[in-house]
C-alpha cells in the first residue's frame, strides 16, 4: 500500500506538554522523544474478539505477509489486544459460551513466535492492551514492549490451571499441572520475564499461589509469598489479576495509553502516519469467517431436519448439498471448523465419513429406483434422519 491509499494521522504535542512528560519518563519506551527525520508509519493489528476464531493463526500469517509487502515498510507495528471472556457487570454476569475463547494454547505459542520472528526486526512492535480476560492474556504477557489502557484488564490465565483438573488421579493431576502451566511459562519468557516466569506465571495461572513483589532501582523482583513490599495476591481461591494502574505500578506493563496516539505519545514520537492495511485485512476475515460460520449453521439446520424435497432421492441430495457446504467453508476457514466442532461435534473429518455414508444412501436409492417417483425430475432435498458429527 502506498502513502496514498493510508490514512494520515498527525498526533502533535506542544512542547510545553511534552517537555513536562520528559520530566517524569526517563526512558523512550515512557515518552523520551526519539530523534528522527522522518515521521514513523503505524501499522495497526487488531487482535480483537474470540482466541482461536477472531483472532487466528491463519489470519496473523496473512498479516506478517502483508507486513513484508508494504512500501513503504512500517516502522512500528502496534497489536491491538481486546479479547475478553466476561464484561465488567460483575453483579450480572452475562457469559456467551459460544465467544469464549478457544483451548489452543500450542496454536497461540505457534503464532506469537510467527509474528515475533518473521515481521522484519528493524520494526519495532508493541502489544497494547484495550482489555484481555482469558486466552489472550498469553499474548500480552510475551511481548516485552507492554501497555495497557487505563481500565484494561489482565485477567484469566486460570483456565491452564483447570485445563488440567480433570484428570481423577492425583498424582496425573499434578504432572498436568505442571505441564500446562511450563508451556504457559513459555509466553513470560517471550515477554522478558526470564527469571521470574515460574513465580509470576504460577501466580497468574494457579489459584492456591501467592504474589509479592520488592522493587530494587528500576527493577522489580517477584515472590511467591505475601512477603514483599507489595502484595498482590494472597487469595488462595484466585489468581493473580493485573488492571492497568496495577500492571503499571509493578512495571509488568510500560505504561497506561488511552489511545493510539496517547502509546505514540508514550513511546517518544511526536506525530506519526498510520498504515489502515492491517486493520482492513483483519476486519474482512472477520467478517469473512463469521459469515460462512453463520452459512454452515444455516445448512447444519437443514441437514438435521431431513432436508427438503418430496422423495427420499432428493432429500438425500438436499443433504448432501447442505454437507458439501459446511465442508467447503470449514476447509476455507478453520474458525468454522473449531466453532462447530465445539458446538455441534463436527470436523472435517466427520464430515467427510457423514458424506460418505450418505452417498452410499444416495446410490442405493437410486439402485433400489425409488429416487424421483413422487417429485418426477430433478431437486435439492435431503434424506430422513441425518445424523450428527461425532
Amino acid at each position: 500500500m502506498t502513502l496514498q491509499n493510508r490514512t494520515r494521522t498527525q498526533s502533535t504535542i506542544t512542547g510545553a506538554l511534552l517537555g513536562a512528560a520528559l520530566l517524569c519518563q526517563p526512558s523512550i519506551a515512557a515518552g523520551e522523544a526519539v530523534e528522527t527525520e522522518q515521521v514513523p508509519v503505524v501499522y495497526v493489528v487488531p487482535m480483537e474478539g474470540q482466541m482461536g476464531t477472531d483472532i487466528h493463526e491463519d489470519n496473523m500469517a496473512d498479516v506478517i505477509k502483508d507486513i513484508r509487502e508494504q512500501d513503504p515498510q512500517p516502522d512500528i507495528v502496534v497489536m491491538r489486544l481486546n479479547s475478553a471472556d466476561f464484561g465488567t457487570n460483575y453483579h450480572l454476569m452475562q457469559v456467551d459460551r459460544k465467544e469464549t475463547g478457544m483451548s489452543k494454547i500450542e496454536e497461540y505459542r505457534g503464532m506469537v513466535s510467527d509474528l515475533q520472528e518473521n515481521i522484519p526486526s528493524d520494526i519495532r512492535q508493541v502489544l497494547w492492551v484495550e482489555d484481555s480476560v482469558g486466552w489472550g492474556s498469553l499474548l500480552a504477557v510475551a511481548w516485552e514492549n507492554m501497555y495497557m489502557a487505563p481500565e484494561a484488564r489482565l485477567w484469566g490465565l486460570r483456565q491452564l490451571f483447570d485445563g488440567a483438573q480433570n484428570w481423577a488421579d492425583e498424582d496425573v493431576r499434578e504432572k498436568m499441572e505442571e505441564a500446562w502451566e511450563g508451556i504457559g511459562r513459555g509466553f513470560f519468557e517471550l515477554g522478558g520475564h526470564g527469571e521470574f516466569a515460574r513465580v509470576l506465571g504460577g501466580a497468574m495461572m494457579d489459584p492456591t499461589k501467592m504474589l509479592s513483589a520488592d522493587f530494587k532501582g528500576r527493577s522489580v523482583i517477584w515472590r511467591d509469598d505475601v512477603n514483599g513490599d507489595w502484595k498482590i495476591d494472597d487469595n488462595d481461591e484466585q489468581e493473580a489479576r493485573f488492571e492497568g494502574r496495577l500492571a503499571e505500578d509493578t512495571m509488568l506493563s510500560d505504561g497506561i495509553a488511552e489511545s493510539i496516539e496517547d502509546l505514540m505519545f508514550l513511546m517518544g514520537y511526536r506525530e506519526f502516519e498510520t498504515n489502515t492495511s492491517g486493520e482492513e485485512l483483519v476486519s474482512r476475515y472477520r467478517d469473512q469467517w463469521r459469515r460462512s460460520y453463520k452459512d454452515s449453521l444455516d445448512a447444519l439446520s437443514d441437514y438435521q431436519a431431513g432436508g427438503r424435497g418430496d422423495d427420499a432421492l432428493r432429500r438425500a441430495l438436499s443433504q448432501k448439498i447442505s454437507l458439501d457446504k459446511i465442508l467447503r467453508n470449514m476447509k476455507r476457514f478453520s474458525a468454522v471448523e473449531r466453532r462447530l466442532e465445539r458446538e455441534a461435534g463436527l470436523n472435517i473429518t466427520s464430515v467427510e465419513l457423514m458424506l460418505d455414508q450418505l452417498n452410499d444412501q444416495i446410490r442405493q436409492i437410486k439402485n433400489n429406483g425409488r429416487g424421483g417417483s413422487r417429485g418426477g425430475g430433478r431437486g435439492s432435498g435431503v434424506s430422513g434422519g441425518g445424523g450428527r458429527g461425532r
